[in-house]
């Protein structure tokens, strides 16, 4: 291994991108170079890589020195660098379209590893990876098959014509493929150099979603990092009847290859999948959540404890997901173990959680005092509508709207506006605070005021409520950020219009269960948000995750929030989460 950063690393792939410009070279020969001179240095009893070669590019020193570091990195981290970079210079549409980013090498051993501890042998079971990439799976997947039969005492050739027979892969893309065959044959050089046998490994370009078919049913474990982005509805028309058990409104390319996955494994196999945790919540992904506790055990699932640096150019949360496939079976509900994974891959267990079959939002303990938490709160049957709210997002999205705006009440004057609404924004809200909307916004750039005109809006809020911020993410100290909306905006202006990145939570009467003030403070509490975390696998504080948040009885928190005790200790209390003297 080598002390270089990832941010060093990076650079240098960055640089790569400037050689290729200014010598017009596309990714694939750029890639193509660069592994020839990889192989020609630490790997040359092989064949020349199929993939195109320049002449030109190969004596630049950038090229040189990509190579250097190659030849000091760990075998599986070289081989993600290189993905990475073919990745990083194709065409950016191109690159988007196919998804491309790669699992890191840590990550990928801590999974391959959590395979073994459920009883995955690589010494004798099939192993395919429906979207292979880089390799990122074939070639350590490679790399224990060769460890275990070696160990076993199988000669060299008869490892290599096993490794050959049992491990598949396939991918949209056609240099990827050819990378991918080319680092299995790096993975396993010394039987190739001791034996003069080269395999030929079952690695092609094709759609997994519609051309596996024959394999559905008889794989003994698949691994995928699936790619993730909405659909169209072109590219989705025809696979829909394939998988309408899972399909809900636009759905993520992911979803389709989790479902596949699950269809390509014997009964008995095992599906090991990184993915977003947003399958875990999403509204969207209900139907799916739904397929796997018919058809899965889930064995295990591994929350990625932090969202910076697992994929190159992605901020996203990530789960790695075992799931083990049983016949068909409706039930009500299934366990599952649950572990904080580190970016390098160590996994922490945190304990079991209950996942309900009903399309629900699962939730998932992310630290271990969280188990504790949903084995109570999970029992609770209020919700935001029993305290007298609903939730609405807010209608106005600054960079489409065309009507007049302006940054302050006096502007709105002397422009003559026929109906000026005040407008809060995100900012506005400050945790468990009260907003007040002052006449000119706190922050350059932001307006205060949009012109409505002469007709009446649905948009418009009237009644006391709290708001949210609705963007957040995991590494901040709250994902709930609520605040009360002062009774002042609606006697000064009878009302306000939420900006998109605004949640509201309105009452339903003019006596809901807690008031405004007191409702921010139940949603700040920190059993509310650490219940929250559990069920939110986005970024975006989401309608259908609140309508799920879990509350203690309102009549309990009542009686709670008396003698001096704060809102924090008095939903603990509700919830039975402490003894109420």
């Amino acid at each position: 291994m080598t002390s270089l950063s990832t941010l060093s690393i990076t650079r240098r792939v960055r640089s790569l991108g400037q050689v290729a410009e200014k010598y017009q070279c596309d990714a694939s020969t750029l890639v193509g170079t660069v592994l020839r001179l990889w192989c020609h240095r630490a790997f040359p009893v092989l064949p020349k890589p199929s993939l195109p070669y320049s002449k030109k590019i190969a004596s630049l020193p950038e090229v040189s020195a990509f190579v250097g570091v190659l030849c000091q990195l760990g075998f599986l981290e070289s081989t993600y660098w290189l993905s990475s970079a073919y990745a990083i210079h194709s065409d950016e549409d191109y690159r988007k379209s196919l998804a491309m980013f790669f699992t890191p090498a840590s990550l990928t051993e801590g999974l391959l590893n959590d395979l073994s501890h459920q009883g995955v042998d690589f010494g004798s079971e099939s192993f395919m990876d429906p979207a292979c990439g880089g390799a990122a799976f074939l070639a350590p997947i490679a790399l224990r098959m060769r460890a275990t039969l070696s160990a076993r005492g199988f000669a060299p050739l008869k490892v290599l014509k096993h490794i050959e027979k049992h491990l598949h892969g396939c991918d949209l893309d056609k240099t990827l493929c050819e990378l991918s065959k080319h680092f299995l044959c790096m993975a396993l050089h010394a039987e190739i150099q001791e034996t003069g046998y080269l395999p030929t490994f079952k690695v092609y370009p094709a759609n997994s979603l519609t051309h596996l078919a024959a394999s559905l049913g008889k794989v003994d474990v698949v691994v995928c990092n699936p790619p993730y982005r909405k659909m169209g509805a072109d590219e989705l028309e025809p696979i829909r009847d394939t998988y309408s058990d899972v399909i809900e409104a636009q759905p993520n390319l992911y979803c389709l290859f989790i479902a596949l996955c699950v269809r390509l494994l014997r009964v008995g196999g095992r599906a090991a999948m990184v993915t977003p945790t947003s399958f875990l919540s999403g509204q969207y992904f209900g139907r799916l959540r739904e397929f796997l506790i018919r058809n899965t055990d889930v064995e295990h699932i591994g929350m990625v404890s932090g969202r910076q640096g697992v994929f190159i150019d992605v901020e996203q949360e990530t789960a790695l997901t075992v799931l083990r496939r049983r016949a068909e079976e409706d039930r009500s509900q299934v366990r599952a173990n649950v572990s904080v994974v580190s970016s390098a891959g160590h996994y922490t267990s945190v304990g079991e959680c209950t996942l309900p079959n009903a399309g629900a939002a699962w939730p998932i303990p992310r630290a271990v005092e969280d188990v504790v938490l949903l084995k109570t709160a999970t029992l609770s049957r209020f919700r935001l509508s029993d305290y007298g709210y609903r939730v609405r997002i807010g209608a106005y999205v600054w960079n489409r709207d065309k009507r007049p705006k302006f940054d302050s009440l006096q502007d709105a004057k002397r422009g003559k506006a026929h109906t000026a609404m005040p407008l809060m924004w995100s900012r506005d809200i400050v945790p468990g605070g009260t907003v007040r909307l002052e006449d000119t916004s706190a922050y350059d750039g932001e307006h205060r005021f949009v012109d409505l005109g002469d007709k009446k809006h649905s948009s418009v809020v009237t009644s006391p409520c709290v708001v949210m911020q609705r963007v957040t993410s995991n590494d901040q100290p709250r994902r709930l950020v609520a605040a009360a909306v002062s009774p002042g905006v609606f006697e000064t202006y009878g009302g306000f219009i939420g900006e998109n990145h605004v949640v509201i939570l309105e009452a339903l009467t003019d006596k809901p269960a807690l008031p405004p003030t007191k409702m921010a403070k139940l949603l700040s509490a920190h059993a509310i948000d650490r219940y929250f975390r559990c069920i939110s696998g986005a970024t975006n504080v989401s309608a259908f995750e609140l309508n799920q948040l879990a509350l203690p009885d309102p009549q309990a928190v009542r009686k709670a929030a008396t003698n001096g005790r704060t809102m924090d200790e008095a939903v603990r209390v509700a919830f039975g989460l402490v003894f109420d003297e």
